[in-house]
């Protein structure tokens, strides 16, 4: 199960990129974002813990980094599963987007399942458009 949202940028792609590698700039468009820390270089395999207002601190995994192209990690949610969240920079016929996207790893997902994603993804469109705007 995933939802996705895909957005049109007027910059470079190294400008963009600096929005998902630098910390301090993750706070710009992740607004209820209250702490990120890597155990690691930014990298394929690197752990880490974030804390979102209102949540208990989480693991996560980054799952596959491409620096300039693709940011993606996964937390393992108790009693829901795994959610990845994808960032993914795409060009195209000269064009350049920003693609993000919340998947839920979990067979035969219910609907319980598809409302938690749902709110999960809610504010994407608009951290997409900070980004957008900022960058």
């Amino acid at each position: 199960m995933e939802l996705t949202f895909k957005l049109e940028v007027n910059a470079p792609k190294e400008a963009i990129w600096s929005y998902y590698a630098d910390l301090e700039k993750r706070h710009i468009w992740e607004e209820d974002l209250e702490s990120i820390k890597f155990d690691g270089e930014l990298q394929t395999g690197t752990t880490g813990t974030m804390k979102l207002e209102g949540m208990p601190e989480m693991s996560f995994t980054l799952t596959n980094i491409v620096p300039n192209c693709s940011y993606w990690d996964r937390t393992d949610v108790p009693g829901v599963g795994g959610i990845y969240f994808g960032h993914d920079i795409l060009q195209k016929d000269g064009k350049t987007f920003i693609q993000h996207t919340v998947r839920l790893d979990k067979e035969n997902p219910s609907e319980d399942d598809l409302n938690f994603l749902c709110n999960v993804f809610s504010d994407v469109p608009k951290s997409t458009m900070i980004i957008k705007k900022t960058s």
